[in-house]
């Protein structure tokens, strides 16, 4: 009988999801991966042993939940660790699933309450954090003196890569397009630089952990290049919410650090995010909950998407500066979707961002708001 792991990696769009199949590959396991879009770029790895086509998470719910768990009664999967947004359908079916294997992922309550901004804001703001001032839209705030005299981020409560903030000198500014004010949050603008952090926790214990600038973007959120930075403070917040909500699987928030080095959390993403390119396979064990230490990345690890690099990268380019900038990513980094054994997801990409680009014109929206069209959780019913 074969005994060897199996394990199910949903959202094989993402380049991180490549990195996860690759790292259960060279650990032994036989890795299954998943998505809802026929040209996703871990489909052409071959640390997989198969893709498998889904219905959409988004628009096929539970046609998706049924595909899952067909796949991994059919395929004797033992663990199943979703990548992308398609986390909050996953874990919102987590109970069925869990009959048939491991769903690393949290309660649904917890990812919600981590995903909207404003209650997330307002749980750091209760635990004793400093946090920017933020309150819901509504008539009450549009009157509020203190919105009316400071700069202002406005942000829809359920969104992601930045893709629906704008930026306001003061509340009066807001355009004069209809908002619903149920959807969208007003912040406090704090200048400064973007700092994102990645971890693995399993009952609220920290298993791995890392924290990255941002430097180069697609839209405005979205980060490029990858470095770890030593961030204590990060560390010690990100510990204690962890610990706060004991809360187990993939987590991720991001923090603006201004002028006097002080690091504020703006916002969480519940799910895998980038910073896991830092790790190597020494961090499968973190991913299976099965490791007992706190494992941080190799300072000299550094990792970029180069070919979005050239994308979105060089429209950054201000000054002198920042192309050096630019230029030292591009030569010094590591791409992470090449590998010398397992090179073809490299000429890959190129396929999967056309399919990426006839569908968001066929969808009339944005390549980054493509990227998750089919799989995002708004706070719609599931």
């Amino acid at each position: 009988m074969n005994t060897r792991l199996r394990v199910l990696v949903t959202g094989a769009r993402a380049p991180v999801a490549l990195h996860v199949c690759r790292l259960l590959n060279q650990f032994g396991a036989e890795v299954y991966a998943t998505d809802c879009t026929s040209t996703p770029l871990t489909k052409a790895s071959n640390s997989i042993k198969q893709f498998i086509l889904t219905p959409s998470p988004k628009f096929e719910t539970k046609l998706y939940i049924k595909a899952l768990v067909e796949l991994i009664k059919k395929e004797r999967i033992n663990y199943l660790i979703p990548i992308c947004e398609e986390v909050f359908y996953i874990s919102k079916y987590k109970d069925e699933l869990k009959q048939y294997c491991e769903v690393l992922v949290d309660d649904f309550s917890k990812l919600q309450s981590l995903h909207d901004k404003y209650k997330f804001i307002k749980m750091v703001d209760s635990l004793g954090f400093q946090v920017p001032r933020t309150a819901m839209l509504s008539e009450k705030t549009m009157n509020n003196k203190w919105f009316k005299n400071n700069h202002l981020v406005m942000k829809k409560i359920f969104s992601r890569f930045s893709d629906s903030v704008i930026f306001l000198p003061s509340i009066d500014d807001i355009p004069s397009t209809r908002f619903d004010e149920s959807s969208w949050i007003l912040q406090e603008r704090i200048k400064g630089d973007l700092y994102c952090s990645y971890s693995i926790a399993k009952n609220g214990k920290v298993l791995a952990h890392s924290v990255y600038k941002s430097n180069f973007t697609a839209g405005l959120g979205a980060t490029l290049s990858f470095k770890h930075t030593d961030r204590n403070d990060i560390h010690q917040f990100v510990c204690h919410i962890v610990e706060h909500l004991n809360f187990t699987g993939q987590i991720s928030f991001d923090f603006i650090v201004d002028e006097c080095n002080k690091a504020y959390p703006i916002e969480c993403n519940p799910r895998t995010t980038s910073g896991l390119h830092l790790f190597d396979q020494d961090v499968v064990k973190a991913l299976l909950l099965q490791s007992n230490k706190c494992l941080t990345p190799l300072k000299k690890k550094k990792e970029a998407i180069k070919l979005v690099l050239f994308l979105y990268g060089l429209q950054q380019v201000k000054n002198i500066r920042k192309l050096g900038e630019w230029l030292k990513i591009i030569a010094t980094y590591k791409d992470i979707t090449l590998r010398k054994n397992d090179p073809f997801p490299y000429f890959y990409q190129i396929i999967s961002l056309i399919k990426l680009w006839r569908d968001s014109k066929k969808n009339a929206v944005t390549l980054l708001q493509q990227s998750t069209y089919d799989i995002s959780w708004d706070g719609d019913d599931i």
